[in-house]
């Protein structure tokens, strides 16, 4: 959805700026004037979009990460610390 989204705000974008731009006449078809700023907007919810999916599966990811980057739960640490930097 988020796809469509984008490229449906895209076209928006391209045809308001053609419009606005002079290179297609529009005459007294006025409405068109609205392409402009409703191809911002979509591209802006899409944009949210991209961002809330990517921040949804960041927790899963960065659990996964971490485990694979050999990071022991803190307090389980000997000595102090585990030698990474994390200072655990």
């Amino acid at each position: 959805m988020a796809k469509k989204l984008t490229w449906t705000a895209v076209v928006l974008l391209i045809a308001g700026l053609l419009v606005v731009s002079g290179v297609v006449p529009v005459g007294r078809v006025v409405g068109l004037y609205v392409t402009l700023p409703v191809g911002v907007v979509l591209l802006g919810m899409s944009l949210i979009w991209r961002m809330l999916e990517r921040q949804e599966e960041a927790p899963a990811g960065a659990a996964a990460s971490e485990a694979r980057a050999g990071h022991e739960p803190p307090g389980t640490h000997k000595e102090g610390g585990c030698g990474c930097g994390c200072h655990h």
